[in-house]
Protein backbone atom coordinates (compact mmCIF):
# COMPACT_ATOMS: atom_id res chain seq x y z
CA UNK A 1 0.00 0.00 0.00
CA UNK A 2 2.84 2.43 1.02
CA UNK A 3 4.64 2.13 -2.60
CA UNK A 4 1.32 2.65 -4.23
CA UNK A 5 0.52 5.37 -2.10
CA UNK A 6 4.53 6.79 -2.96
CA UNK A 7 3.76 5.90 -6.77
CA UNK A 8 0.60 8.18 -6.74
CA UNK A 9 2.44 11.06 -4.85
CA UNK A 10 5.23 11.04 -7.09
CA UNK A 11 2.57 10.77 -10.51
CA UNK A 12 0.80 13.73 -8.99
CA UNK A 13 3.91 15.63 -8.45
CA UNK A 14 5.18 15.06 -11.76
CA UNK A 15 1.52 16.37 -13.56
CA UNK A 16 1.72 19.14 -11.15
CA UNK A 17 5.24 20.05 -12.81
CA UNK A 18 4.46 19.25 -15.94
CA UNK A 19 1.19 21.54 -16.07
CA UNK A 20 3.48 24.41 -14.49
CA UNK A 21 6.19 23.99 -17.35
CA UNK A 22 3.30 24.05 -20.14
CA UNK A 23 1.64 27.17 -18.53
CA UNK A 24 4.58 28.84 -18.07
CA UNK A 25 6.06 27.79 -21.57
CA UNK A 26 2.33 29.48 -23.20
CA UNK A 27 2.57 32.30 -21.14
CA UNK A 28 6.01 32.91 -22.21
CA UNK A 29 5.20 32.72 -26.06
CA UNK A 30 1.90 34.99 -25.11
CA UNK A 31 4.59 37.06 -23.59
CA UNK A 32 6.87 37.14 -26.63
CA UNK A 33 4.25 37.32 -29.39
CA UNK A 34 2.86 40.54 -27.65
CA UNK A 35 6.45 42.00 -27.46
CA UNK A 36 6.96 41.13 -31.14
CA UNK A 37 3.51 43.29 -32.06
CA UNK A 38 4.33 46.33 -29.90
CA UNK A 39 7.71 46.80 -31.81
CA UNK A 40 5.46 46.50 -35.09
CA UNK A 41 3.05 49.09 -33.60
CA UNK A 42 6.07 51.70 -32.85
CA UNK A 43 7.63 50.74 -35.67
CA UNK A 44 4.67 51.23 -37.98
CA UNK A 45 3.86 54.72 -36.44
CA UNK A 46 7.72 55.99 -36.99
CA UNK A 47 7.22 54.83 -40.48
CA UNK A 48 3.82 57.20 -40.70
CA UNK A 49 5.74 59.68 -39.48
CA UNK A 50 8.73 59.63 -41.61
CA UNK A 51 6.26 59.37 -44.28
CA UNK A 52 4.41 62.58 -43.61
CA UNK A 53 7.84 64.22 -44.19
CA UNK A 54 8.06 62.71 -47.42
CA UNK A 55 4.98 63.64 -48.55
CA UNK A 56 5.38 67.49 -47.67
CA UNK A 57 8.86 67.64 -49.64
CA UNK A 58 6.68 66.19 -52.61
CA UNK A 59 3.78 67.82 -52.31
CA UNK A 60 4.78 70.92 -51.17
CA UNK A 61 6.71 71.67 -54.23
CA UNK A 62 3.74 70.26 -56.39
CA UNK A 63 1.36 73.04 -54.90
CA UNK A 64 4.08 75.78 -55.36
CA UNK A 65 3.90 74.69 -59.06
CA UNK A 66 0.45 74.35 -59.53
CA UNK A 67 -0.23 77.87 -57.60
CA UNK A 68 2.23 79.54 -60.28
CA UNK A 69 0.32 77.62 -63.34
CA UNK A 70 -3.42 78.94 -62.01
CA UNK A 71 -1.82 82.38 -61.47
CA UNK A 72 -0.37 82.02 -65.02
CA UNK A 73 -3.72 80.99 -66.19
CA UNK A 74 -5.67 83.26 -65.24
CA UNK A 75 -3.66 86.47 -64.90
CA UNK A 76 -4.09 87.31 -61.24
CA UNK A 77 -2.40 86.22 -58.25
CA UNK A 78 -4.02 84.52 -54.93
CA UNK A 79 -6.22 86.02 -52.41
CA UNK A 80 -3.69 84.83 -49.65
CA UNK A 81 -1.19 82.28 -50.35
CA UNK A 82 -0.64 80.71 -47.18
CA UNK A 83 -4.16 79.94 -46.91
CA UNK A 84 -4.24 78.30 -50.69
CA UNK A 85 -1.02 76.72 -50.66
CA UNK A 86 -2.98 74.78 -47.72
CA UNK A 87 -5.98 74.15 -49.09
CA UNK A 88 -4.22 72.20 -52.29
CA UNK A 89 -1.93 70.08 -49.89
CA UNK A 90 -5.05 69.13 -47.47
CA UNK A 91 -7.75 68.91 -50.36
CA UNK A 92 -6.24 69.13 -53.73
CA UNK A 93 -8.31 71.66 -54.40
CA UNK A 94 -7.77 75.36 -55.37
CA UNK A 95 -11.01 78.01 -54.01
CA UNK A 96 -12.77 74.69 -54.07
CA UNK A 97 -11.97 73.45 -57.72
CA UNK A 98 -9.43 70.51 -58.57
CA UNK A 99 -6.01 71.81 -58.67
CA UNK A 100 -2.80 69.91 -61.09
CA UNK A 101 -0.22 67.79 -59.34
CA UNK A 102 -2.54 67.70 -56.13
CA UNK A 103 -6.17 67.29 -57.12
CA UNK A 104 -5.26 63.25 -57.34
CA UNK A 105 -2.69 62.87 -54.72
CA UNK A 106 -3.20 65.27 -51.24
CA UNK A 107 -3.54 65.25 -47.52
CA UNK A 108 -6.88 63.14 -47.44
CA UNK A 109 -5.56 60.04 -50.54
CA UNK A 110 -2.26 59.85 -47.83
CA UNK A 111 -4.57 59.60 -45.28
CA UNK A 112 -6.47 57.14 -46.59
CA UNK A 113 -3.35 54.84 -47.67
CA UNK A 114 -2.06 55.02 -44.75
CA UNK A 115 -4.71 53.19 -43.71
CA UNK A 116 -5.11 50.74 -45.99
CA UNK A 117 -1.82 49.83 -44.95
CA UNK A 118 -2.39 50.00 -41.46
CA UNK A 119 -5.41 48.06 -42.09
CA UNK A 120 -3.30 45.35 -44.11
CA UNK A 121 -0.99 45.48 -40.86
CA UNK A 122 -4.22 44.58 -38.60
CA UNK A 123 -3.95 48.28 -36.99
CA UNK A 124 -6.83 50.45 -36.76
CA UNK A 125 -5.47 54.10 -37.76
CA UNK A 126 -7.56 57.29 -36.63
CA UNK A 127 -6.65 61.05 -37.34
CA UNK A 128 -7.40 63.83 -35.41
CA UNK A 129 -6.73 67.46 -35.83
CA UNK A 130 -4.64 67.57 -38.97
CA UNK A 131 -2.90 71.00 -39.29
CA UNK A 132 -0.46 72.70 -42.43
CA UNK A 133 1.17 75.83 -41.24
CA UNK A 134 3.17 77.13 -44.80
CA UNK A 135 5.55 80.40 -43.87
CA UNK A 136 8.37 81.98 -46.08
CA UNK A 137 11.95 80.39 -44.47
CA UNK A 138 14.31 82.44 -45.41
CA UNK A 139 14.54 83.96 -49.66
CA UNK A 140 14.44 81.05 -51.22
CA UNK A 141 12.76 78.15 -49.29
CA UNK A 142 9.50 77.43 -47.84
CA UNK A 143 9.17 75.96 -44.96
CA UNK A 144 6.03 73.46 -44.42
CA UNK A 145 4.80 72.60 -41.20
CA UNK A 146 2.42 69.24 -40.29
CA UNK A 147 0.62 68.68 -37.17
CA UNK A 148 -0.89 65.41 -36.61
CA UNK A 149 -2.48 63.71 -33.57
CA UNK A 150 -2.53 60.11 -34.34
CA UNK A 151 -4.10 56.90 -32.77
CA UNK A 152 -3.22 53.56 -33.77
CA UNK A 153 -4.12 50.73 -32.19
CA UNK A 154 -4.63 47.21 -32.36
CA UNK A 155 -7.94 45.51 -30.42
CA UNK A 156 -6.63 42.25 -30.66
CA UNK A 157 -4.14 42.73 -27.75
CA UNK A 158 -5.66 45.50 -26.22
CA UNK A 159 -2.64 47.97 -27.32
CA UNK A 160 -2.32 51.51 -29.42
CA UNK A 161 -0.57 54.76 -29.23
CA UNK A 162 -1.70 57.95 -28.92
CA UNK A 163 0.77 60.18 -31.04
CA UNK A 164 1.59 64.00 -31.81
CA UNK A 165 3.24 63.98 -34.92
CA UNK A 166 5.02 67.40 -35.38
CA UNK A 167 6.89 67.52 -38.69
CA UNK A 168 9.01 70.27 -40.61
CA UNK A 169 10.39 69.98 -44.19
CA UNK A 170 11.83 73.18 -46.19
CA UNK A 171 10.59 73.44 -49.93
CA UNK A 172 13.44 75.18 -52.15
CA UNK A 173 11.73 77.18 -54.75
CA UNK A 174 14.65 77.31 -57.12
CA UNK A 175 13.59 76.29 -60.77
CA UNK A 176 9.71 77.37 -59.88
CA UNK A 177 8.35 79.86 -62.39
CA UNK A 178 8.63 83.66 -60.72
CA UNK A 179 4.82 84.79 -61.00
CA UNK A 180 5.89 88.32 -61.28
CA UNK A 181 7.03 88.08 -64.27
CA UNK A 182 3.55 86.57 -66.11
CA UNK A 183 1.63 88.77 -64.18
CA UNK A 184 3.05 92.08 -65.42
CA UNK A 185 4.07 90.93 -69.00
CA UNK A 186 0.53 89.60 -69.76
CA UNK A 187 1.67 86.48 -69.82
CA UNK A 188 4.38 86.99 -72.28
CA UNK A 189 7.79 86.90 -70.47
CA UNK A 190 8.53 83.80 -68.14
CA UNK A 191 11.72 82.92 -65.54
CA UNK A 192 12.98 80.62 -63.73
CA UNK A 193 14.21 81.49 -59.86
CA UNK A 194 17.70 80.68 -59.65
CA UNK A 195 19.83 81.86 -56.75
CA UNK A 196 22.97 83.73 -57.43
CA UNK A 197 26.34 82.26 -56.48
CA UNK A 198 28.39 85.44 -56.43
CA UNK A 199 28.11 88.67 -54.24
CA UNK A 200 25.66 91.41 -54.90
CA UNK A 201 28.45 94.18 -53.43
CA UNK A 202 30.54 95.34 -56.54
CA UNK A 203 34.23 96.71 -54.85
CA UNK A 204 36.59 98.42 -56.90
CA UNK A 205 40.28 96.02 -57.35
CA UNK A 206 42.34 98.83 -56.68
CA UNK A 207 41.95 102.97 -56.62
CA UNK A 208 44.67 105.28 -58.46
CA UNK A 209 46.30 108.68 -57.28
CA UNK A 210 46.21 109.95 -60.79
CA UNK A 211 44.24 109.23 -64.27
CA UNK A 212 43.57 110.85 -67.29
CA UNK A 213 41.89 109.98 -70.60
CA UNK A 214 38.30 108.49 -71.34
CA UNK A 215 36.78 104.98 -69.42
CA UNK A 216 37.19 101.61 -71.15
CA UNK A 217 36.94 98.27 -70.53
CA UNK A 218 39.04 95.46 -71.44
CA UNK A 219 41.05 91.68 -70.44
CA UNK A 220 43.76 92.84 -68.14
CA UNK A 221 47.00 91.37 -69.63
CA UNK A 222 49.46 91.47 -66.52
CA UNK A 223 53.23 91.81 -67.34
CA UNK A 224 56.17 93.90 -65.09
CA UNK A 225 58.49 93.49 -68.44
CA UNK A 226 56.09 94.17 -71.40
CA UNK A 227 57.30 94.01 -75.12
CA UNK A 228 56.35 95.49 -78.64
CA UNK A 229 55.63 91.61 -79.27
CA UNK A 230 53.15 91.80 -76.57
CA UNK A 231 50.82 94.72 -77.68
CA UNK A 232 46.80 94.11 -77.79
CA UNK A 233 44.62 97.25 -78.86
CA UNK A 234 41.64 95.69 -76.88
CA UNK A 235 43.40 94.70 -73.64
CA UNK A 236 44.40 96.64 -70.64
CA UNK A 237 47.60 96.86 -69.40
CA UNK A 238 48.37 95.71 -65.78
CA UNK A 239 52.05 96.40 -65.05
CA UNK A 240 54.60 98.09 -62.47
CA UNK A 241 55.84 101.13 -65.00
CA UNK A 242 55.74 102.46 -68.57
CA UNK A 243 58.31 104.62 -67.75
CA UNK A 244 60.80 104.33 -71.34
CA UNK A 245 57.95 102.39 -72.98
CA UNK A 246 55.35 104.69 -73.33
CA UNK A 247 55.07 104.30 -76.85
CA UNK A 248 54.33 100.44 -76.49
CA UNK A 249 52.18 101.14 -73.67
CA UNK A 250 50.38 103.45 -76.15
CA UNK A 251 49.42 100.07 -78.01
CA UNK A 252 47.10 98.62 -75.14
CA UNK A 253 43.42 100.05 -75.05
CA UNK A 254 44.58 101.41 -71.29
CA UNK A 255 47.14 101.04 -68.99
CA UNK A 256 47.24 100.76 -64.79
CA UNK A 257 50.85 101.37 -63.16
CA UNK A 258 51.48 101.25 -59.82
CA UNK A 259 54.84 103.28 -59.82
CA UNK A 260 53.80 106.34 -62.14
CA UNK A 261 53.89 109.28 -60.29
CA UNK A 262 53.47 111.38 -63.12
CA UNK A 263 51.44 110.47 -66.14
CA UNK A 264 53.66 111.35 -69.13
CA UNK A 265 52.99 114.33 -70.87
CA UNK A 266 51.02 113.88 -74.81
CA UNK A 267 50.45 109.58 -73.43
CA UNK A 268 46.63 109.57 -74.93
CA UNK A 269 45.33 106.21 -73.41
CA UNK A 270 43.42 105.60 -70.79
CA UNK A 271 45.81 104.94 -67.53
CA UNK A 272 45.38 105.14 -64.15
CA UNK A 273 49.00 105.33 -62.02
CA UNK A 274 50.00 105.10 -58.71
CA UNK A 275 47.75 102.10 -58.21
CA UNK A 276 49.81 100.34 -55.38
CA UNK A 277 49.21 96.39 -55.19
CA UNK A 278 47.57 96.29 -58.71
CA UNK A 279 49.79 93.42 -60.11
CA UNK A 280 48.84 91.05 -56.93
CA UNK A 281 45.09 91.52 -57.24
CA UNK A 282 44.24 91.83 -60.48
CA UNK A 283 44.34 88.73 -61.98
CA UNK A 284 45.50 88.12 -65.67
CA UNK A 285 42.87 87.96 -68.47
CA UNK A 286 40.23 89.36 -65.52
CA UNK A 287 38.04 91.83 -67.80
CA UNK A 288 38.00 95.68 -66.05
CA UNK A 289 36.79 98.32 -66.43
CA UNK A 290 38.77 102.26 -65.74
CA UNK A 291 37.13 104.57 -64.28
CA UNK A 292 38.97 107.68 -64.87
CA UNK A 293 36.62 109.86 -62.77
CA UNK A 294 36.72 107.62 -59.50
CA UNK A 295 40.28 106.96 -60.46
CA UNK A 296 39.80 103.06 -59.69
CA UNK A 297 39.37 99.87 -61.59
CA UNK A 298 36.49 97.83 -61.15
CA UNK A 299 35.69 94.25 -61.79
CA UNK A 300 31.79 94.42 -62.79
CA UNK A 301 31.78 90.60 -63.79
CA UNK A 302 29.64 89.87 -61.20
CA UNK A 303 26.67 92.15 -61.96
CA UNK A 304 26.71 91.42 -65.08
CA UNK A 305 26.61 88.20 -64.81
CA UNK A 306 23.46 88.43 -62.82
CA UNK A 307 21.42 90.92 -65.18
CA UNK A 308 22.52 88.30 -67.86
CA UNK A 309 21.25 85.42 -66.19
CA UNK A 310 18.84 86.41 -64.54
CA UNK A 311 19.78 85.50 -60.87
CA UNK A 312 18.09 86.61 -57.83
CA UNK A 313 19.13 88.05 -54.44
CA UNK A 314 17.49 88.36 -51.28
CA UNK A 315 15.83 91.63 -51.06
CA UNK A 316 14.80 94.01 -48.04
CA UNK A 317 12.28 95.53 -50.23
CA UNK A 318 11.44 92.76 -53.13
CA UNK A 319 8.41 90.66 -52.72
CA UNK A 320 8.94 87.34 -51.27
CA UNK A 321 8.15 84.35 -53.04
CA UNK A 322 4.86 84.00 -51.35
CA UNK A 323 4.36 87.90 -51.68
CA UNK A 324 4.58 87.14 -55.57
CA UNK A 325 2.44 84.57 -55.76
CA UNK A 326 -0.37 87.53 -54.40
CA UNK A 327 0.81 89.26 -57.09
CA UNK A 328 3.35 91.48 -54.29
CA UNK A 329 5.81 93.69 -55.99
CA UNK A 330 7.59 94.41 -52.41
CA UNK A 331 7.80 92.76 -48.95
CA UNK A 332 4.73 92.24 -47.24
CA UNK A 333 5.80 92.44 -43.18
CA UNK A 334 4.19 88.52 -42.81
CA UNK A 335 7.10 87.01 -44.71
CA UNK A 336 9.72 88.84 -44.19
CA UNK A 337 12.10 87.41 -46.82
CA UNK A 338 12.61 88.83 -49.92
CA UNK A 339 13.49 88.06 -53.44
CA UNK A 340 14.92 90.14 -56.20
CA UNK A 341 16.30 90.31 -59.91
CA UNK A 342 17.07 92.61 -62.39
CA UNK A 343 14.66 92.73 -65.62
CA UNK A 344 16.21 91.67 -68.77
CA UNK A 345 14.81 94.60 -71.15
CA UNK A 346 15.55 92.87 -74.15
CA UNK A 347 13.12 89.96 -73.09
CA UNK A 348 10.45 92.69 -72.93
CA UNK A 349 10.89 93.80 -76.35
CA UNK A 350 11.55 90.40 -77.76
CA UNK A 351 7.51 89.72 -76.16
CA UNK A 352 6.59 92.88 -77.76
CA UNK A 353 5.91 94.62 -75.00
CA UNK A 354 6.50 98.15 -74.26
CA UNK A 355 9.65 99.04 -72.76
CA UNK A 356 10.61 102.17 -70.52
CA UNK A 357 14.02 102.43 -70.90
CA UNK A 358 14.25 105.27 -68.17
CA UNK A 359 13.15 102.73 -65.01
CA UNK A 360 15.40 100.76 -62.72
CA UNK A 361 15.63 97.49 -64.13
CA UNK A 362 14.93 95.55 -60.65
CA UNK A 363 12.09 93.78 -60.59
CA UNK A 364 10.30 95.66 -57.59
CA UNK A 365 11.37 98.76 -58.96
CA UNK A 366 11.12 98.83 -62.30
CA UNK A 367 7.15 97.52 -62.56
CA UNK A 368 6.75 100.38 -59.33
CA UNK A 369 7.84 103.06 -61.74
CA UNK A 370 11.03 103.96 -60.48
CA UNK A 371 13.38 106.02 -62.46
CA UNK A 372 16.88 104.96 -62.57
CA UNK A 373 20.05 105.91 -64.36
CA UNK A 374 23.10 104.20 -66.68
CA UNK A 375 25.99 103.54 -65.05
CA UNK A 376 29.55 104.62 -66.55
CA UNK A 377 31.16 100.93 -67.68
CA UNK A 378 33.46 101.91 -70.58
CA UNK A 379 31.58 98.91 -72.96
CA UNK A 380 32.15 96.23 -69.94
CA UNK A 381 28.99 94.50 -71.98
CA UNK A 382 26.11 94.92 -74.31
CA UNK A 383 23.98 95.30 -71.28
CA UNK A 384 24.66 98.37 -69.97
CA UNK A 385 23.20 99.79 -73.54
CA UNK A 386 20.21 99.76 -71.62
CA UNK A 387 20.35 99.00 -67.58
CA UNK A 388 19.36 101.46 -65.39
CA UNK A 389 19.46 101.50 -61.34
CA UNK A 390 18.13 104.21 -59.01
CA UNK A 391 20.71 106.08 -56.52
CA UNK A 392 19.27 103.55 -53.56
CA UNK A 393 19.92 100.40 -54.66
CA UNK A 394 22.90 101.61 -56.62
CA UNK A 395 24.23 101.92 -53.15
CA UNK A 396 23.31 98.59 -51.96
CA UNK A 397 24.60 96.82 -55.01
CA UNK A 398 27.88 99.07 -54.46
CA UNK A 399 28.01 100.84 -57.77
CA UNK A 400 26.81 104.29 -56.48
CA UNK A 401 30.35 106.14 -57.57
CA UNK A 402 29.50 104.81 -61.22
CA UNK A 403 26.26 106.74 -61.74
Amino acid sequence: MKGIFYSLMIALFLISFLSLIIFYSQTQTQNIDINIRANELEYFSKSVEKDLTRFLEIHGKRALISAVSKIVVNGTGLDDAQLRLTEMIENGTLYNEPAPLVDTSNLQTWKLNISNIASDLGFDVEFKNIGINITQNDSFNILFNAKVYINISDETVNMGILKNITTFTLVSIEGIEDPMYPLNTYGRVIRFIKASNVSKNTTPLVTGQNSSGIGVSGEAFVKLDFQASDVNSSKILVTNTISGKESIASGFAGVVSETDIIIPQGFSKPIISEASGAISIIKNETRIYLDITTKKVWDLSNLTYDIKNGYYHNSSEGASFLDRLEGNLTLSPKYQYGLESFVYLPDLTNANLQVNSQLSVLDHRYWRNVAGSPIRNGNYDPVYTWFKIDSQYATLYGINELI
